[in-house]
């Protein structure tokens, strides 16, 4: 028997999250005055919460190919955005870390993100935003005892441990 997903528990929770992404995702007027294109925006998210790492490492977390991200790496580095050094432990290597101009941008990026966060969790209920916490603590330990593993490195608000 064929099911669309709406019509499954996990398919309506899916569908949900999905239009929760669309509400809560980034629109255009959050790159108004973002003057990067959204893959280079996404490695400096990456770079900013993982710290300095080699360009193989953020093609890898990424999920690009080395190439496209050396290339990368080279724009951000000429915008000013993040810095390519020697790594101190294997001269050989490069490492890729964030400038202040590049934590300046995230920053602003996170900002515009979390004041609309807070918008709607506000409009919440505050019984449905207790209910909102445990179900999603749950998924996320769900996931961790699945060996799911998120795309994105997000500090966990009550752990500060990475997800």
């Amino acid at each position: 028997m064929n099911h669309r997903h709406g019509e499954t528990e996990a398919g309506r929770l899916g569908d949900l999250m999905y239009q929760l992404h669309g509400v809560l995702g980034p629109s255009a007027q959050d790159f108004v005055d973002i003057e990067l294109p959204r893959h280079q925006l996404r490695a400096l998210f990456v770079l900013v919460r993982s710290g300095p790492m080699s360009v193989g490492r953020l093609a890898e977390r990424t999920e690009a190919s080395l190439a496209s991200t050396s290339s990368l790496a080279d724009r951000l580095a000429r915008s000013g955005h993040v810095e390519r050094e020697p790594d101190p432990s294997d001269r050989r290597r490069v490492l890729v870390s964030v400038t202040p101009a590049g934590q300046e941008l995230v920053d602003r990026f996170e900002t515009r993100f979390h004041d609309r966060f807070e918008r709607l969790i506000g409009a919440m209920r505050p019984d449905r935003r207790v209910a909102l916490e445990a179900g999603l603590d749950d998924m996320i330990r769900a996931a961790d005892e699945l060996g799911m593993h998120t795309r994105h490195e997000h500090p966990h608000p009550h752990t500060g441990d990475a997800s």
